[in-house]
């Protein structure tokens, strides 16, 4: 094909939408749709120990099902301005069972105008005190789980490298450099890396090497903490996009120079293989997002014992 076209994907209405998967996923009712405007929503701002999350829900369906039992005692409509006082006066106002949700605080809160209100399509989630309209989602929370055995990661190839040590040469030295020289290795070391951080340092025994876990930095040129102890799970997994492969032969390869055209399927962009550390894991589309390029996921390779969606 001549021109290879690529389906547009707005990262924030594809992080709305990842949200509703996970969120009903986890067995929540939830949904993404248009709000109607009409006065008596409340906003707020629900705070954690990272951040913030902002989020809208109608003040009376708030009241009615905080408390069920004053409708039956009340003779005229509570103000909204009523219902506002006391949903800041609650200390908690809001009941998530969602963990993505956990907030400690709620802050600004205050009857929203009508046309202020999101014209997209808003992210929401069925709560006992009513609907709960996420306006701007929570940044993604880091996972410090430990790397189950049977995770999907737990089987990528990895190269472990066992240093003993460094040495420097003067410039001298490196002149005269021949075969049959002996260089002193001058500051021992003797620590494995994977991933270019320190997992543990070895010791020769009889039988080999034996490894063992350290809680210090091995050496300046790694970006370890000192004193914080490498958590496996935690490596760096390097991710390749392959477009496509071709096998070819030596005359057909020296043909490929500056200028010359490499055939592609029409559905190529389609067929985006995605491999961690040289193992396929994944296939994909090939998308612009803001700019850049992106791959959205069409089928990840999963055996029976890779982890579960999370």
């Amino acid at each position: 094909m001549s021109v290879l076209t690529l389906r547009q994907v707005d990262p924030a209405a594809h992080a709305r939408a990842r949200s509703v998967e996970r969120w009903r996923g986890a067995g929540h009712d939830a949904g993404c749709d248009g709000l109607q405007r009409m006065p008596g929503y409340l906003r707020f701002s629900a705070e954690y120990e990272a951040g913030e999350w902002h989020g809208l829900i109608l003040a009376r369906e708030w009241l009615h099902h905080s408390l069920p039992q004053l409708q039956a005692l009340l003779t005229v409509e509570t103000p909204l301005t009523s219902i506002a006082g006391l949903f800041r006066a609650v200390p908690q106002p809001l009941v998530l069972a969602l963990d993505e949700l956990h907030y400690q605080t709620l802050s600004d809160v205050a009857l929203v105008d009508p046309l202020l209100l999101p014209t997209h399509r808003v992210p929401w989630l069925e709560t006992p005190q009513g609907r709960v309209w996420v306006t701007q989602l929570p940044l993604a929370r880091a996972v410090s789980e430990p790397l189950d055995p049977s995770a999907w990661l737990s089987d990528l190839p990895l190269r472990l490298t066992l240093k003993l040590g460094v040495s420097h040469l003067d410039p001298a030295s490196r002149i005269r450099l021949n075969e049959g020289d002996v260089l002193r290795i001058t500051q021992r070391a003797q620590h494995g890396f994977v991933a270019q951080r320190c997992i543990g340092a070895f010791t020769f025994t009889e039988q080999g090497l034996l490894m063992q876990s350290t809680d210090t930095a091995a050496h300046s040129e790694v970006a370890t903490e000192s004193g914080a102890q490498v958590e496996l799970g935690a490596l760096s997994v390097r991710l390749e996009f392959i477009l496509a492969t071709h096998d070819v032969d030596l005359a057909t390869l020296s043909q490929f120079v500056d200028g010359q055209l490499i055939p592609l399927a029409d559905d190529a962009a389609r067929h985006i293989e995605v491999r961690a550390n040289g193992k396929r894991v994944a296939r994909g589309e090939l998308v612009q997002l803001d700019g850049q390029l992106g791959v959205e996921l069409i089928e990840v390779y999963r055996d029976t014992f890779s982890e579960q969606s999370r």
